[in-house]
């Protein structure tokens, strides 16, 4: 699912770190603090909540 996070579409990347966000294993830290800076604001604000659930 990691993978999916340099996915081209947007709307597969905001899915993948929101599932990333659920699941909130400590692997996928490196790859959703990849995202904080995305264009996309939907992906980015979504890359956030998913990291604020991985330090819960």
């Amino acid at each position: 699912m990691v993978i999916a996070l340099s996915e081209e579409m947007a709307g597969l990347r905001k899915k993948a770190a929101a599932a990333l966000g659920e699941i909130a294993h400590p692997a996928a830290r490196v790859g959703l603090e990849g995202l904080v800076n995305e264009p996309n604001p939907n992906v980015r604000k979504t890359a956030r909540w998913a990291l604020a659930k991985l330090a819960v």
